[in-house]
């Protein structure tokens, strides 16, 4: 089976928000990166204020830090390498995590300076480091601080793209996305249910008749030339049909003429076991031109459609057949309720599909078998299946798709049997709008059916 156009245009749907999500992501991580002064200056700013809510001095007075505050504790999480250092210009005392290295390549004049200034250095074994000293105070006493980190740290720009993410692009962008994708998948599914729409109509179409057509009003403009394709094709199959069943129609009647003036002839003969044998080879002919007449005037549509009882149709056809069942020791039974099984349909054809069923069935049972022809509704009223069921030798291997095609016979070479007797039943079923089917039957023997769709319920009909 073939990859479904409507599963493939929802993934690339749901590839295209994709990657437009990651866009929107890579974007505002760029715009972000180019605004890294402020973000570092706003970082340093946060850094500052939890060193001076942690600052203090201990029972001797001197400067100490808490390192075990907790919002101490999340800048170190979120900046690992950061670099502080406390001073307090008037004693001297420092305290921060340098080791007195950033005391070392700052100076002395910076930080005994009151404002705030920005910059640069490198320490053995960091990057360089971008840095910030101004002022803090401690019970009203001015403290120098200068804090110092790596401002391109990819780690920290990952920390700042996922925070900025989650807080920024997730609440808004993913449930778009969801909202984006629910309306698309649903909008696929409307674009292609006119497609389905079209295949269901096409499997109910006979190609073969001149009247199989699809409609291109109700479809979108992509699906238009194919619907047109394919009715252009139809046209074509049905012409094809209608002169092959005009050409058997012509020539089954041009037949009809030299085979009456050869039985004529027949008659004439002196020798009569000459005689009866070549009459009986024109009748088999005949019955071949006549069932090849009977075939073109079904395909042409010709069957007048009518109200009535298949039950009793059946009954009528199995009667006429008793007394040959009887005379090959064959047994024939109609297995049916006595509710009628009404439908639409033309009596004659229908009566000739049944005799070739159970004329087909009697030709293929051994002296002795029973025939057995059972009509039911299905699918709760709705159709109406005849079954004609025997205890001969089964269908040939393989032919069980193939059997109802004309000049396609399941009899032995020579026997006289031309093959167009279950073909004008496949024939009489599509003009029924139903269908002919054939099977094994379980046990030996062969199971041929009509199905057919019912004029009314069972109810209704009783």
């Amino acid at each position: 089976m073939g990859r479904s156009l409507a599963g493939a245009i929802a993934r690339a749907l749901v590839a295209a928000n994709l990657i437009a999500l990651v866009g929107i992501t890579i974007g505002f991580a760029i715009s972000g990166l180019a605004d890294r002064r402020n973000r570092f200056q706003d970082g340093v700013d946060e850094v500052a204020s939890v060193i001076e809510d942690a600052i203090g001095r201990d029972a001797q007075g001197r400067l100490s830090m808490n390192f075990d505050d907790p919002d101490w504790r999340a800048v170190m999480a979120k900046h690992e390498d950061i670099l502080f250092l406390v001073l307090d210009p008037q004693s001297g005392e420092e305290v921060g995590n340098d080791g007195g290295a950033l005391h070392r390549a700052i100076g002395d004049r910076w930080l005994r300076e009151w404002r705030r200034s920005i910059f640069s250095l490198s320490l053995p074994g960091h990057a360089a480091l971008q840095g910030t000293a101004m002022t803090i105070s401690l019970d009203e006493t001015p403290l120098r601080l200068a804090v110092a980190y790596d401002e391109n740290d990819w780690q920290g720009i990952r920390s700042w793209v996922g925070n900025e993410f989650a807080k920024e692009i997730a609440p808004t962008a993913v449930p778009a996305l969801l909202i984006s994708l629910v309306v698309a998948l649903l909008a696929v599914r409307r674009v292609m249910r006119p497609v389905a729409d079209v295949a269901a109509r096409l499997s109910r179409l006979d190609p073969t008749r001149g009247d199989a057509r699809l409609d291109a009003l109700s479809l979108p403009a992509e699906i238009a030339p194919l619907v047109g394709a394919v009715n252009d094709s139809f046209d074509r199959v049905a012409a094809a049909f209608e002169h092959e069943r005009r050409f058997l129609s012509d020539a089954a009647h041009e037949l009809k003429t030299p085979i009456a003036v050869l039985r004529a002839r027949i008659d004439g003969l002196s020798d009569r076991a000459i005689a009866e044998r070549l009459t009986a080879d024109v009748d088999r002919l005949g019955k071949i031109v006549d069932r090849l007449l009977t075939s073109a005037r079904i395909e042409q549509g010709r069957a007048a459609m009518k109200p009535l009882d298949l039950g009793a149709l059946g009954r009528t056809v199995v009667a006429e057949y008793a007394p040959l069942a009887l005379a090959k020791s064959c047994e024939i039974e109609w297995q049916a309720e006595d509710a009628p099984l009404p439908l639409m349909g033309d009596a004659e054809l229908l009566a000739e599909a049944l005799r070739n069923l159970v004329g087909n069935a009697l030709r293929f049972s051994p002296e002795g078998g029973l025939i057995e022809v059972a009509a039911a509704f299905m699918e709760a009223g709705r159709q109406i299946v005849v079954e004609v069921r025997d205890r001969g030798p089964g269908l040939p291997p393989g032919s069980a798709d193939r059997i109802f095609t004309p000049f396609v016979s399941s009899a032995p070479s020579g026997s006289g049997h031309a093959g167009l007797g279950l073909a004008i039943v496949a024939a009489v079923a599509r003009r029924h709008e139903g269908r002919a089917e054939a099977e094994d039957r379980p046990g030996g023997g062969a199971i041929f059916r009509l199905v057919m769709p019912a004029m009314l319920s069972p109810a209704a009909g009783t």
